[in-house]
This record gives C-alpha cells, structure tokens and sequence, in this order.
C-alpha cells in the first residue's frame, strides 16, 4: 500500500515514467499482474477525473463561467474565475428563455487564463459550452462540451508540471437533493514525468447531498457522496488496458476541503484487464487531498 498525497510526489514520479516507458518498449507487456507503478499511474488518472465530477455538475449563473477550475491531484482548489482569468463568453449575453441558472448555449473561452495559489501556478486554455437541453422549462438541466479544455498545474516548488485536456459531452440532470452525470469524456493526461496517458470514459455517476435539499445547480455544490460506474479505456504508448470502475464506499465530497481531490473518504475499484487478465486496482480517499492505491 502506498500513499500518495502532495509531498509524495516526486517520490513516486520515477517509478510512474519507468513503467510507463517498459510498457511502451514492449506492445505485449508479458506480465499481466498490474504493477505497484502502474496501479500507481491508472489511480492518478482516474482519480483526477473522479475528482472533476463536482466542478462539472454546476455552472455559476451570475459569471457564466464553472466555479472551479477542473482540479489537478496534490493542487490546492481554485476558482475558475479571479481576477487573472476572466474567460471569454459568446455570446457575452446568452438567451435564457426559461430563467433558470443555466443559459440555452453559451460558449466559454479560457484561453489566457493564468493565476497562482501557495506554490501552485495553473494555466486554463480550451473552450467548455454550456447548453441548456431543456431551455423552455426551469429545471436543473444542463448539457456541457469540451474541446480542448486543458487546465496546466506547476508546483513552483518542485518544479513539476501536470497538465491534462479534456474534450467530450457530460449530461447534467438532478433536483435540490440528487444530481446524476452521464459522461462520455477523454482526457489526454501528461505526469509530471512527461509520460503521457490517454483516459477514454463512459461513466454513470450519481451525487447526494448530505442535506437534503441544498444543491443550488447555480451554486457550488454542497458536502455529499458521489456513486460512479463506467467503463473505459487507459492508453499509454503501446500499452492499453480495459477498465471497470464502480464505487465499494461512495465517495464523499467535503466542500470545506482546500486541496484536491476534495474527498475524505470512499473507495473506488478499478478491475483493469491487462493481457486478458483482470487485476484489481483499489483507490481509499483517506483524507483531504489524499489517497492509498492497492492493487490484488
């Protein structure tokens, strides 16, 4: 079991590119028990988009921007919107025929967006449009779709950079209690490494809130758990494995987190087939910002 949180990075960095680097040099990869280092690499992937859920499942009405940039693990959260990064909309004002948070389609550039937090520089370039698939009726609806959305995280510091670049469709339905996602999504993953990976996704994923009655869709969302299922595809040069996430334990989103991912606990089960065998990769959120990855 390793634990992973963000003063262990760089540890772990080495191991990840080597892994990844063998598995290119060799398209058959004979070992079909998923290593500590690449459990280690599909955790970091998938954790990140797991952990992108909530900033995708609402959309701020009074700046037609997200309210969070799609987080990066180990990075502190930050908002999409301050003062360095004012993203661009077109139009600058969208029709709202129904009157509920979301617009009936707007587009919003992020290029030039740059701002920092502690150590932590992020970068925000690509386009996210937001349409309301519902537009004549006030409801909770809300369609999004990336293209070349690409949010850049370097840690002054260390001097690693991780960078990630999402394109795709994410469907938004839900009531002041539930929100669900259906998300058929890729992100393009660069390690701090420069390894690269490639997730390819159709998830299924289910969000409740803690108090019943408090999910705003023109509001961040509050503390809650969040059920995911889906299937994909993790890539890595040469290297291809079949995944199947489900999650044993919900994982629980707490809103007063200030580091990603903003879980405290839950697990996620990842069954990767690799060579046609299937080997189990388990992520524990343990606490704000932090994970263990086991595999069996």
């Amino acid at each position: 079991m390793r634990r992973i949180s963000r003063s262990a990075w760089h540890l772990v960095a080495g191991s990840i590119s080597a892994a990844l680097l063998a598995a290119c040099n060799n398209s058959t990869s004979p070992n079909a028990v998923v290593t500590q280092a690449e459990a280690n690499a599909v955790a970091e992937v998938v954790a990140t988009d797991a952990a992108s859920l909530s900033a995708g499942a609402t959309f701020n009405g009074s700046t037609g921007t997200p309210f969070a940039a799609s987080p990066m693990m180990g990075a502190p959260v930050m908002p999409a919107t301050t003062a360095s990064c004012t993203p661009t909309k077109s139009p600058a004002s969208p029709t709202n025929s129904d009157g509920d948070p979301v617009p009936d389609s707007v587009r919003v550039d992020f290029a030039g967006c740059t701002f920092t937090n502690g150590s932590f520089t992020a970068t925000l370039s690509g386009t996210i449009d937001f349409i309301d698939p519902t537009p004549t009726v006030t409801d909770m609806a809300l369609k999004t779709r990336a293209t070349d959305f690409t949010r850049t995280f370097t840690n002054t510091a260390t001097g690693q950079t991780r960078s990630a670049v999402e394109n795709g469709v994410r469907w938004v339905a839900g009531s002041a209690d539930q929100v669900s996602l259906a998300d058929t999504l890729q992100t393009d993953y660069t390690f701090a490494t420069d390894a690269t990976a490639s997730h390819v996704r159709k998830w299924a994923s289910l969000f409740t809130a803690d108090q019943a009655g408090s999910i705003q869709i023109g509001s961040p969302l509050p503390s809650g758990t969040w059920s995911i299922a889906g299937s994909s595809t993790w890539t890595s040069g040469a290297l291809s494995y079949s995944l199947s996430a489900t999650t044993s334990q919900p994982l629980h989103f707490n809103a007063s987190c200030t580091v990603d991912p903003r879980f405290d606990s839950g697990t996620l089960v990842i069954a990767v087939t690799k060579n046609s065998a299937t080997s189990n990769v388990t992520i524990q959120f343990t606490a704000c910002g932090q994970y263990t990855v086991t595999r069996s």
